[in-house]
């Protein structure tokens, strides 16, 4: 089977063609625009603006896929994309484009939850992993650990009560004016760090309910910033900057990791995914390594290519759906929950 599948939930446009008989998916040829100089003045993504954006890099993303992996789109067997979460307005760009392709094409077409997408990522380097496996999926809107009893399904077991982890490295980079996006640049100055600085305090929750919280992260972050003149325009080669960066990198990985050994004792989970953009973080992956050889569970993290929003996870995750009886009534949702008959 040869899956087309488009991701344009946020601010990354990218379409890829993949091959998946059955043992697992093989990537053929993947294009992905970015839009980080569009939005980088602005420090974080604005909606219409991405939507455009998608509107004039579509064409080319598609075309350039199909032409790399040597196929045109008669020869495609179904098409994927991501029908939400997300901004509507970017969504909306490939969703009706697929649409409207399938349509004249006469090809199975299926809408894929963001999601699943990033669960589905690591079929490319981890395709027989061993199930039960609890799912990290963290990105800069997304912070949620859920149950996979295989590839296609999702319980949630946890999440973060109001923002997600990326979101804090982004509003630290832009406080630090460090650039934009800020989860690769705070990751390079914790490395470069010689040291760490003073740890930050995970917030306590009084109903004890399992969740994480990265408001309060991202409030103790401006209070330290505030506390030593100029650091906000010290510059990433600043040890003081390096130093918080490191800190609060270690903090996040820590917090993230910390639930894991109870929920595998409540599910009995036998292997662990970490994966969405934050997955590329150096310190979590370190952990998550860490975690998973204490608990014996076997571990899967996507390269970085596949951790970012990537059409290719979603030809992965659509491979193994079915299509829907009646596609062409249904539409992108910004706020797509995930339901599973």
């Amino acid at each position: 089977m040869l899956v087309l599948g488009l991701e344009s939930s946020c601010d990354d446009c990218s379409a890829a063609v993949v091959r998946d008989e059955g043992q697992g998916p093989a990537l053929l040829a993947m294009t992905r625009k970015s839009q980080d100089d569009l939005h980088g003045p602005y420090g974080g993504v604005v909606p219409e603006l991405a939507a455009r954006e998608h509107l004039l890099q579509l064409r080319g993303v598609i075309a350039g896929a199909l032409a790399q992996a040597g196929v045109t789109l008669a020869g495609i067997d179904r098409i994927a994309v991501t029908q939400g979460p997300g901004l509507v307005g970017s969504l909306l760009s490939t969703f009706s484009a697929s649409k409207a392709m399938a349509w004249r094409e006469g090809i199975p077409w299926v809408g894929v939850h963001h999601l699943l997408g990033h669960l589905n990522a690591a079929r490319f380097s981890a395709p027989d992993l061993p199930f039960p496996a609890l799912a990290l999926l963290v990105s800069g809107g997304h912070t949620h650990l859920y149950l996979a009893q295989d590839w296609t399904h999702l319980e949630l077991l946890q999440k973060t009560r109001d923002d997600a982890a990326g979101e804090a490295f982004d509003k630290t980079a832009r406080m630090l004016n460090l650039g934009y996006p800020g989860g690769p640049i705070v990751d390079t100055c914790a490395r470069s760090a010689s040291r760490a600085g003073a740890p930050f305090t995970p917030p306590k929750f009084r109903d004890g309910k399992a969740s994480w919280s990265f408001s309060g992260l991202k409030t103790a972050v401006k209070m330290r910033i505030q506390a030593e003149p100029g650091l906000e325009s010290a510059g990433a080669q600043d040890p003081r900057v390096q130093a918080l960066c490191r800190s609060l990198q270690e903090t996040v990985a820590a917090w993230l990791m910390k639930p894991v050994a109870a929920f595998r004792d409540e599910t009995g989970a036998r292997s662990l995914v970490v994966s969405g953009g934050v997955a590329c973080n150096s310190e979590l992956r370190a952990q998550a390594r860490l975690t998973a050889d204490r608990l014996g569970l076997t571990l899967a993290i996507p390269e970085p290519r596949f951790c970012t929003d990537n059409g290719a996870m979603i030809a992965s995750a659509g491979a193994l759906l079915e299509p829907p009886r009646d596609p062409w009534s249904l539409n992108a949702d910004a706020n797509l929950p995930l339901v599973f008959s």
